[in-house]
């Protein structure tokens, strides 16, 4: 009886043993295939993050190699900029020295053409006794001189605009093409504002035409003084009673049209003229002239004076 149970016991360990080998060899059979599918999953992923990466990084060595192109561009660019610009200080000290020459010269003919009014005690005035030719030569000076003094202003005026851009497109102008821009850049005038600033004769031998050529340097200038949105400026010396000083110090202080002067009060007028005690300046009939000649400028029967 003993030796029965005792080997029925063996068998059922036996039993039991074969049993639980079986059963931990399916579950860690299954357990295997269900970590190798994670694995594979996540070696998939892993690759497909691998060829992502590599894509970024081809994407941002081309990026790079456009970067450096714009960059030596730009580098060149930005070379032959400063280039222009200094050509330009070179232009603007240039005028403002030719500006103060031409004052000097403006004022020993001034001092030349000038004499005493009254030698008897009474406060001397100083009038003009030049010849015809002298009046003449002064005049000339004196619109030269204003056409430096706009030509300077508006050079400073593209130095700025310049350091940031090519500058206008002069050939835009009727009758500027391709060569005569060309001629213009390589003098510093870059701008509308200078061409329509620039004196005729300096615009002149700037583009050097050809003597079969007949240049409309003042459409030209005009043309840029309407593209360059400038307002229209008259000549004030026309006015009786006004002359160079005076018209001078008006430009200076913008005034540069009829209509302004006449919408001014003598009090204004005065401020800005700064007239000498002696002086005798009748600013109501300045102001009622310049209506009449704003009325003709807008009327378009005003013939223009000289500058």
């Amino acid at each position: 009886m003993n030796l029965i149970y005792l080997w029925w016991l063996t068998l059922g360990v036996l039993i039991g043993f074969v049993a639980e080998w079986i059963w931990d060899w399916i579950w860690f059979r299954r357990r295997r295939q269900v970590v190798s599918v994670d694995v594979e999953t996540q070696v998939s992923a892993l690759r497909g993050e691998r060829d992502r990466l590599a894509a970024d990084l081809r994407a941002c060595g081309d990026r790079r190699a456009v970067l450096e192109s714009d960059l030596k561009t730009a580098q060149g660019t930005l070379q032959t900029v400063q280039d222009e610009l200094g050509g330009l200080r070179a232009r603007v000290t240039a005028l403002s020295e030719e500006n103060d020459q031409l004052r000097a010269e403006l004022s020993a003919l001034r001092t030349a053409s000038s004499a005493p009014a009254s030698a008897q005690g009474q406060t001397l005035v100083a009038r003009q006794v030049g010849t015809a030719d002298e009046t003449n030569e002064v005049a000339a000076l004196r619109e030269y001189n204003l056409a430096l003094y706009d030509e300077l202003a508006a050079t400073r005026l593209a130095l700025g605009r310049f350091a940031g851009s090519k500058g206008d497109p002069l050939i835009d102008i009727k009758g500027i093409g391709p060569v005569y821009q060309d001629r213009l850049y390589k003098a510093g005038i870059v701008t509308f504002e200078q061409v329509a600033a620039i004196h005729p004769d300096r615009l002149r031998a700037i583009v050097d035409p050809e003597t079969t050529f007949e240049l409309d340097i003042e459409s030209w200038r005009e043309q840029a003084r309407q593209m360059a949105h400038l307002p229209g400026r008259d000549p004030l010396i026309d006015i009786n009673g006004i002359g160079p000083v005076y018209e001078q110090r008006l430009l200076n202080a913008g005034v540069t049209s009829f209509e302004q002067l006449a919408s001014m009060t003598e009090a204004q007028i005065r401020g800005i003229i700064k007239p000498e005690a002696w002086q005798n300046v009748d600013i109501p009939a300045w102001i009622a002239e310049a209506k009449v000649l704003a009325q003709q400028v807008r009327d378009g029967t005003y013939r223009k004076g000289r500058y």
